[in-house]
């Protein structure tokens, strides 16, 4: 079987990663689970079986960048899910890895009950080939602090045909923008409209500047 590895970065919300581990733990049938904590933070819950890693703060795209690069060498498929995902659909990993399973540079995901009736939606939780990490250098463009990774995904899998999405397989995401949980301070934090600038000047920049493609290319060609 593959060998999946699904990082979760996760900061001050040590009972949510509860919450999050219980779900993750009844459906996944094939990943291995990783908490990517702050060292300045709260101390989080430490669960048997369940890996931990904890660094210098670098926002949530920084921590997983780090660790899908540490770790991608390690694994087939590395995968994201934020702590306000859960799992609904029992297997959902493996459904999800099987449909790329032959595809290099394999992109996919599912329906996170937030986009219904949007004909392309985002990836706001993922699995991908770890050979796309190895190639580019990261998961997602490291200048991002935390959006439009999961417009990268979705437009890096369409661009080169491998992107496979599965309405079926259900992780539900239970952001307080869809009335799903409460906002607090980190929610506050990562969706102030500074930080969505940012990140919108920076990804429209990666595909104005080239960059994009040349990603494009290094993983069709290598």
């Amino acid at each position: 079987m593959n060998k999946v590895l699904i990082i979760v970065p996760s900061r001050s919300r040590p009972e949510v990663s509860l919450e999050f581990y219980e779900e993750f733990k009844k459906n996944s049938v094939i990943s291995d689970l990783m908490f990517g904590l702050d060292d300045d933070d709260v101390e989080y819950p430490r669960i048997p079986g369940v890996l931990y890693e904890v660094n210098p703060r670098k926002g949530m795209n920084g921590t997983l960048n780090q660790l899908a690069v540490k770790y991608a060498d390690q694994y087939d498929y590395i995968g994201f899910l934020g702590d306000d995902h859960r799992p609904r659909t029992y297997g959902w990993d493996e459904i999800l890895v099987n449909a790329v399973k032959d595809i290099k540079n394999g992109i996919t995901y599912g329906r996170d009950m937030t986009q219904d009736g949007q004909p392309s939606p985002i990836c706001t939780f993922v699995i991908l080939d770890t050979n796309i990490i190895r190639k580019l250098g990261y998961m997602a463009p490291t200048e991002l602090k935390h959006l439009y990774l999961d417009n990268f995904w979705r437009d890096l899998g369409a661009s080169m045909g491998t992107l496979r999405y599965n309405h079926d397989v259900v992780v539900e995401h239970m952001h307080p923008a869809f009335h799903k949980g409460q906002w607090d301070e980190q929610y506050r934090e990562v969706n102030a409209p500074d930080v969505y600038n940012h990140d919108q000047t920076v990804y429209n920049q990666y595909h104005f500047s080239g960059e994009f493609a040349r990603a494009i290319d290094i993983l069709q060609n290598d």
